[in-house]
């Protein structure tokens, strides 16, 4: 099933922003580039696994839901074990991914320039990226 998120849903998502997000939720995301598109996986609390995708900077951001759940639980965990809530924002590049978290109302986000994730968050952004398959 595809869905297309909202531009107001979609720039939260992108850029972490707290505020009306239905609810706790990890979203790893990848994009820039010449075409400014992307794409990533949003897990939410409940395990639900959304593939994000946004073919060209401006387009929707498409939504499809995935059959299995993650394990949510284990990913939070090690999100805690690699201290992210301390790392630094980071800044974007040409082709940028991050890994935000919303929990309990607040949210973060780290940041990094394409295939150079923050060694504390590989075990994180493995899991994350085995469930979005």
């Amino acid at each position: 099933m595809k869905r297309r998120a909202t531009p107001v849903v979609a720039l939260a998502l992108l850029l972490g922003a707290a505020g009306e997000a239905p609810g706790d939720a990890i979203v790893a995301y990848c994009g820039g580039g010449v075409t400014g598109g992307g794409s990533g996986t949003r897990i939410e609390a409940d395990g639900a696994v959304l593939r994000l995708r946004r073919p060209l900077a401006g387009a929707p951001l498409e939504e499809t839901r995935a059959g299995q759940p993650a394990p949510y639980a284990r990913i939070t965990a090690l999100l805690d074990a690699a201290g992210f809530e301390r790392m630094p924002r980071g800044t974007p590049a040409n082709m940028t991914c991050s890994i935000t978290r919303q929990q309990g109302g607040r949210s973060h986000q780290v940041m990094w320039p394409a295939g150079q994730p923050p060694a504390p968050l590989r075990p994180a952004l493995r899991e994350i990226e085995a469930a979005g398959r």
